[in-house]
């Protein structure tokens, strides 16, 4: 919370114009706020001078009139919100160099001199594998106003060059520079680095750039890139030092080791025509099924889910265009009738569900569990895998996924039951509109129902269990009448994820005890990021 005993100024960069009776628009590079109301360009115009020379809020508003106090609370309240003011503090001449330091610092930090104070002092360490590279990291960090800055060579090309920093009082930050195939990272802009986050980037740069396609960092085409990464570096660190200078409160503490991040750090991306915009860095780490923990009781009461258009707006992060771990899922040229579809980008796999929201939701869902889990050859101890946008999904897919991987051998053949409304319009699009010859098989086995659909050689149409007859049923047809309404593309034929069969699984899983649910490791990276992830395996 501001220290309202401070003397505080207005920003040397803060600019206002009148509009009239509607108020004063008071502006600082792009940031903007109109003051609103039919006083506010008068008090303005009076209080401008004072409010640059320097004021301490208490004293100014016991000054002012009393029935216009609330008033100036209010505007000085949108003028600390909106970061238009600072410390007044000991200034002192500043040197050339250190002019376009200090208007950045000035507008990050309500104490710039001090923040100008402590890059002088501070210390870089540049490592960097390619020599040019550093030669402009280092330029760039000079003219930025570090005035101890080291260099030395480094090896790693998925990171070609690291930086630590050490701020006097302060614990060494960590910032990169990485490369994929036509982008280039620089930052983390918002926090420093860890050495989790390195390791995470790395893995990202190799996963989308083998070392056999990066282009070698020296050629002189890149001149241009290699110096526009470098000064968004330089500016990342600046960025870090003005965070030291304003106190605690912008340094917040690193997470420790298994601690999950608060926020994904931002980096600056750079393509190779020169496009650059800031990014998060949402990429969580691989889930591993084999090493678990008890999932969390939280989310599992039964609660009705939010509508599947809200699901898919709370997690639209995830397919960030530059570092989403899936593509956008979309029903781009799919047919949506009689079932909605849609595919992941930059793959082939479709989702299906009545509707083209909830096809949306299983595409979604179906891509992440492609890319989300460490890949290795699936195993009889693995278990079920389920992911979900609920805790309650994710165990119902995980038990889902068990039962359907790794089958009892005590089903019972049972007759058909009676097909619901929805489930005749699923039959009669397959069999009809489709003309596909069908033959429906269910089975039995302590509560759970397994139903498949077959053609007459055996060839499989769709699948699903569910603690739930009708749910079972619809499931399996739903998919098999995705299957043959799919234009092009791969629709998942033997899955358990639709709401009333991931219900109805955790709901049996809950009270026969015969599933034991764990979450798998990294899962509280994914539960920040709106997925929820669990292993099932036989009790």
């Amino acid at each position: 919370m501001t220290d309202h005993t401070v003397p505080t100024r207005l920003k040397s960069a803060v600019r206002a114009r009148s509009l009239a009776e509607e108020g004063v628009a008071v502006s600082m590079g792009a940031t903007a706020v109109v003051i609103r109301g039919a006083q506010a360009d008068t008090v303005w115009r009076a209080l401008e001078p004072t409010l640059r020379t320097g004021f301490v809020r208490g004293a100014l508003t016991a000054r002012f009139p009393a029935r216009g106090r609330p008033f100036l609370e209010g505007m000085l309240d949108q003028l600390e919100e909106h970061g238009f003011l600072r410390e007044v503090e000991e200034e002192a001449d500043l040197a050339e160099s250190d002019r376009a330091a200090f208007a950045h610092l000035e507008a990050m930090t309500r104490r710039p001199f001090a923040a100008l104070r402590f890059l002088h002092r501070s210390t870089v360490l540049v490592r960097a594998s390619c020599p040019r590279l550093r030669s402009e990291v280092h330029r760039a960090l000079e003219r930025a106003g570090f005035r101890s800055v080291r260099t030395e060579p480094g090896s790693d090309d998925a990171t070609p060059l690291t930086t630590r920093l050490l701020v006097p009082g302060h614990g060494e930050a960590l910032h990169l520079i990485a490369s994929g195939e036509g982008v280039w990272l620089s930052g983390p802009r918002t926090t420093s680095a860890t050495p989790d986050l390195v390791e995470r980037v790395q893995d990202w740069c190799r996963y989308r750039a083998p070392e056999r396609n990066r282009p070698p960092l020296e050629e002189a085409a890149l001149g241009i890139t290699r110096s526009l990464v470098a000064a968004q570096l330089a500016l990342a660190l600046v960025a870090h030092v003005a965070r030291c200078a304003n106190g605690p409160q912008d340094s917040p503490a690193e997470p420790g080791p298994g601690e999950v991040p608060e926020s994904d750090p931002e980096f600056m991306v750079t393509t190779d025509d020169l496009v650059s915009e800031p990014h998060p860095f949402v990429a969580p780490p691989a889930l591993d099924p084999v090493r678990t923990t008890p999932f969390a009781p939280g989310g599992l009461d039964g609660t009705p889910p939010a509508e599947a258009p809200d699901q898919l707006d709370a997690v639209a992060h995830l397919w960030d265009r530059v570092f989403g771990p899936v593509g956008a899922p979309l029903p781009g040229d799919l047919p949506q009738l009689p079932v909605g579809l849609a595919r992941v980008e930059r793959s082939d796999l479709v989702g299906c569900g009545l509707t083209t929201a909830q096809a949306r939701v299983d595409a979604l869902l179906g891509g992440l569990h492609a890319t989300a889990w460490r890949h290795r050859p699936r195993e009889g101890g693995d278990g079920g895998r389920g992911l979900g946008l609920t805790p309650l999904a994710a165990v119902g897919a995980a038990v889902g996924d068990l039962v359907l991987t790794d089958r009892a051998d005590a089903w019972k053949d049972v007759e058909p039951p009676s097909l619901s409304a929805p489930a005749r319009r699923l039959w009669a699009a397959l069999t009809l509109r489709f003309g596909v010859s069908a033959r429906l098989r269910v089975r039995a086995w302590e509560g759970l129902w397994l139903t498949t659909l077959l053609t007459p050689q055996d060839v499989l149409l769709g699948a699903a269990t569910a603690a739930d007859p009708d749910a079972c049923v619809r499931e399996a047809l739903l998919r098999a009448v995705a299957g043959a309404q799919a234009t092009h593309g791969s629709v998942v034929r033997s899955a358990a994820r639709t709401d009333p069969a991931t219900a109805s699984l955790a709901r049996w899983c809950r009270e026969t005890g015969l599933v034991r649910v764990e979450e798998p490791d990294g899962a509280r990276d994914w539960r920040r990021h709106g997925v929820f992830a669990a292993v099932a395996r036989w009790s």
